[in-house]
């Protein structure tokens, strides 16, 4: 038997517990979810007061989705900035690197698309691409409203596979087409569209707004959020922001008759509410390398099992034992939104899940959910694994020397890093005494052991990421949050495409990661939403990436009210309590 080396802080940190689901039955244990159908007072799942525009002498927001000289402006404005490719690949770790060069001509473009921003707030440049852009307010004691977006795209595989292709920044009149359009540029483009417009005004802020624009989103965000929080925490010091608005979140969805084993049509619901669902958490996340040295030679001759071989053998057994379960916490975000849809879409939901939501089975209570809802609400409540990327072997008729392979998780959140890492030490120890092999486990210096013949080292490729804090959204408890989700209500109750509709704010959070990774000291009240309708914002990172220009104007009217209702707010409650609000409402 080969040795097995362990970093002390690994050791530290194995504190694997995967309980197993032994029944979907969940046990009701007590009446309380009773009140969902029939609260008393409306304690369960209250709509937060809907905030009025204010008396500011603004022009009104309304105007973003009426006016069809926006439209074609903003068209114009997002295609253009779809045109200029500025990829990123996850080996990019130098900003003076070429490949960036694109970003040099994006921030040209974003100085002729809007002048006076570009004159009255004239971004700071962080790790030379980043872009901090600072609207200073003429009452300091109030803290500044955060909102970001990231400049970078992900890269293109073929561009022959699009129908259109995917820098051309085509518009066919609905859809705005390209890479970025949907993942970011569209929230870039609309927060600068919005600061222009202010600006045209003759608009001074009250209350201090920032725009901060990072670089390398799509492969970590070091050089670009991670410079910029360092920069924004030195100056405006810990906890200093009202709230940070960046990209993400769920959009705003119309709830889906659950399938057979409830109402048997699979139908949409049609109860006249929409769940708007900012992010109000992440997933951690972590990305586990393998890499084998074994002695290589002429593939005429080979060993019973090739590196490659045993490299599946590894992955194939990560992929079958041991696996995740989901979790349905008391303080889960997940747990809020669904009591808001027992409480406000009844006939949408599973007949069992009020009864569901008072059971102490939470594992069993997030596996029935994960069976009824699929895939997508699974892996909000568990971790999730994927190999990603497998390299090995130059040549058909020489043994591979050196194999390695990349798998990526999705911490939920009940997990820690240290368990992910842990049970792939424990699946993966065997195989390695069955092929006499030495193992390095997550070592300090991983290159070191590298190299060894017969050695297996395990690593990460940009550390380990914790599940992110949970901001609140007690309606009614906490301030920011009751506001937030007023000007939400107000501004889409309003757009003419969801004109009749109910909007009920609930949280939840996001599967992936964003640059909020880098913010958590600047606000405790952090909401990642680009707030697009259910099918407005399609194929990000994939072939076809395309929004809707109705759905980016939407959200233009968001950002636009929130900057005014919060610009002068001093963080008072609103004069009508959250009950009264509720007896006018519903």
């Amino acid at each position: 038997m080969r040795a097995i080396q362990f970093p002390k802080t690994l050791v530290a940190g194995l504190l694997l517990s995967a309980p197993a689901v032994t029944s979907l039955s969940i046990p009701i244990l007590n009446p309380f979810y009773q009140h969902i159908l029939n609260p008393p007072n409306h304690e369960i799942c209250p709509l937060a007061p809907k905030i009025p525009s204010p008396d500011d002498g603004l022009l009104s927001g309304q105007r973003f989705v009426e006016d069809t000289t926006i439209r074609s402006q903003q068209a114009h404005r997002l295609s253009k900035a779809v045109q200029v490719p500025t990829t990123i690949t996850d080996y990019m770790k130098d900003p003076y690197d070429p490949g960036f060069t694109h970003f040099v001509e994006f921030h040209d473009l974003l100085k002729d698309l809007f002048p006076l921003t570009h004159k009255k707030a004239k971004p700071i440049p962080i790790n030379r691409l980043g872009l901090v852009y600072t609207l200073k307010g003429t009452d300091p004691t109030l803290k500044p409203l955060l909102f970001t977006a990231h400049q970078d795209v992900v890269p293109i595989n073929d561009p022959n596979d699009w129908t259109h292709p995917p820098f051309a920044g085509h518009f066919d009149g609905t859809w705005l087409w390209g890479r970025g359009a949907s993942d970011c540029k569209n929230v870039l483009i609309g927060l600068l569209s919005v600061i222009e417009d202010l600006l045209a005004q003759k608009w001074t802020p009250t209350r201090t707004v920032i725009l901060a624009f990072g670089f390398d989103e799509e492969s970590h965000g070091f050089l670009g959020a991670g410079a910029i929080a360092s920069f924004l925490e030195e100056k405006y010091g810990k906890d200093s922001f009202e709230f940070v608005l960046d990209e993400g979140g769920m959009g705003l969805e119309t709830l889906s008759t659950p399938s057979s084993s409830s109402r048997g049509n699979g139908e949409e619901g049609d109860d006249g509410v929409v769940y708007a669902l900012p992010g109000v958490g992440e997933k951690g996340s972590i990305d586990i390398v393998l890499t084998l040295s074994v002695p290589g030679g002429h593939s005429s001759i080979p060993p019973p099992h090739t590196g490659i071989g045993i490299v599946s053998e590894i992955i194939y057994r990560l992929e079958k034992e041991d696996l995740f379960s989901p979790k349905l916490e008391e303080t889960h975000p997940s747990r809020r939104k669904l009591e808001c849809q027992v409480r406000h879409s009844p006939g949408s939901v599973e007949p069992w899940l009020a009864g569901a939501l008072s059971s102490t089975d939470q594992v069993g209570t997030a596996e029935k959910l994960a069976q009824s809802r699929g895939d997508k609400f699974r892996y909000i409540l568990q971790t999730s694994q994927a190999a990603d990327i497998f390299n090995g072997g130059v040549k058909s008729n020489a043994l591979p020397e050196h194999i390695s392979a990349l798998v990526n998780y999705r911490i939920a959140l009940h997990q820690t890093p240290a368990e992910v890492q842990f049970r792939a030490v424990k699946i993966i120890t065997p195989i390695v005494e069955k092929y006499n092999l030495s193992l390095s486990a997550f070592p300090e210096n991983p290159g070191e052991e590298e190299g060894k013949p017969n050695h297996l080292t395990l690593s990460t490729l940009s550390g380990a990421l914790s599940p992110a804090p949970v901001s609140p959204t007690e309606t009614g408890k906490d301030a920011v949050w009751t506001r937030f989700a007023g000007v939400t209500r107000s501004v889409f109750e309003s757009v003419p495409s969801l004109k009749g509709k109910t909007v009920v704010v609930s949280g939840d959070i996001m599967t992936g990661n964003t640059d909020t990774r880098f913010y958590w000291n600047l606000s405790r009240n952090i909401y990642r939403w680009s707030p697009s309708r259910a099918g407005g914002a399609l194929n990000i990172h994939t072939v076809d990436e395309r929004v809707a220009i109705d759905v980016h104007l939407e959200a233009m009217a968001l950002y636009y009210d929130l900057i005014r209702a919060f610009d002068a707010w001093d963080g008072s409650d609103d004069s009508r309590s959250v009950e009264t609000v509720q007896n006018l409402d519903l």
